[in-house]
């Protein structure tokens, strides 16, 4: 079975992750993905220190962004760079920037412009507030946007306490997912309609969507959602709680009544699964935070280790706090080879992989990220770009 992008080309100008990460996602699923970067390369190629004795051996994270990509060097400020890269998107199926709307603008690279180069484009703009409105000229990254300018920030860690970051990146490679998606539509209505198409991918709507069952009770009643209060929750049975050996697990029961006996039985309580006090929802939520009490005082009497067979025998829905090096050896993530192999100069490492498995299809890693301009001779004989033009374009600086 060929990969389900195969014959797709897509040409990314873009740094940093949310966009760059569709772009690696696209190469997965078999697409021609040409990375357009600046003379030496994008600024990603330079976070991670690698080489010397104590640091990384190799820019784990450019590599996560950009595996399987071309590349190619273009000074998009020089005479004749913007117009080098709208020659290359006369024949590509989809054009993905992270580019604001007045660099598109300053490099004639809006979405009308390409789109009258290659009337069946995709356009595909990823920023932080979207391509029109207010803040399109505002920069953003995903803890600005996505977490923080979306509400999400509002809503997480201890009623009182001071605001939690997110993890690095982790709204990027939401929105990364996001474009792809959006991506896959806008080709299918190409498809369809034989006309290019625009879309607009927004780190702060990514960000709305992700919360959307708040949101959606917010627009009815205009109201702030609660955070989450561990010491006196509204359902104990959806509620954090530690371990004696200092380990932390999850309960998850959303409608927690047919599951109260369940938990009662794991944790050597059956008098109280019959007790009317505790036998409702209601009832446990007017005592939740005596209730949260009682039962985090019962894990802590047992080790996790104890508790794990007890809870899965009583058909408890739980999960353990699980650390990344633990996360990495799941059995579960193995089977679906949701880390790929990543074959470097100097070994073979393992990446995260596209979060999907479609079965008989080639979904993989396709290899190392190219050196920045490594493959800009290839692509440009590729698209008809003659030697004496490529002589010209160098004598105006668009290489470097």
């Amino acid at each position: 079975m060929p990969a389900p992008l195969s014959g797709i080309t897509v040409i990314e100008a873009a740094n940093y992750v949310a966009a760059p990460s569709a772009g690696a996602l696209m190469a997965d699923l078999g697409a021609t993905v040409i990375k357009i970067e600046p003379p030496g390369g994008e600024v990603m190629r330079g976070v991670i220190p690698t080489g010397a004795p104590g640091n990384m051996p190799f820019n784990f994270l450019f590599e996560l962004e950009n595996r399987g990509k071309k590349s190619v060097t273009i000074a998009l400020d020089s005479e004749g760079g913007p117009e080098l890269l709208l020659r290359l998107l006369e024949t590509a199926d989809v054009f993905l920037t992270n580019l604001m709307m007045p660099r598109l603008q300053r490099f004639g690279l809006t979405p009308e412009s390409c789109l009258a180069r290659n009337p069946r484009l995709v356009f595909v703009a990823v920023t932080g507030y979207g391509l029109e409105g207010p803040d399109a000229t505002r920069p953003g990254f995903d803890f600005s946007a996505f977490w923080t300018r979306s509400g999400i920030m509002s809503l997480v860690g201890h009623p009182g306490a001071p605001p939690v970051l997110s993890r690095i990146a982790q709204g990027d490679h939401t929105t990364g997912i996001n474009a792809v998606a959006a991506t896959l539509a806008a080709l299918r209505l190409r498809d369809l309609t034989g006309e290019g198409q625009v879309v607009d991918i927004s780190l702060q709507q990514t960000g709305v969507y992700t919360i959307a069952t708040d949101f959606s009770r917010t627009l009815v009643d205009g109201a702030q959602p609660k955070t989450f209060d561990r010491t006196a929750p509204d359902n104990p049975l959806f509620n954090t709680y530690p371990t004696r050996d200092g380990q932390w697990l999850l309960l998850v029961h959303m409608t927690p009544d047919p599951y109260w006996p369940k938990l009662c039985a794991a944790l050597g309580c059956d008098a109280m699964a019959r007790d009317p006090a505790y036998l409702t929802m209601a009832a446990r939520r007017a005592r939740g935070a005596e209730l949260s009490a009682f039962i985090e005082a019962e894990f802590l009497k047992q080790d996790l280790e104890y508790w794990r067979p007890l809870l899965d025998a009583n058909g408890v829905i739980w999960a353990p706090l699980t650390e990344l090096p633990d996360v990495v050896n799941d059995p579960a993530l193995r089977l679906r080879d949701a880390f790929q192999p990543l074959t470097l100069p100097n070994g073979t490492y393992e990446t995260v992989g596209a979060p999907w498995v479609i079965r008989g299809a080639g979904i993989s890693a396709r290899g190392p990220a190219s050196a920045a301009g490594a493959d800009t001779a290839d692509i440009l004989a590729n698209a008809g770009v003659s030697e004496d033009e490529v002589a010209e374009y160098a004598a105006r600086g668009v290489f470097g």
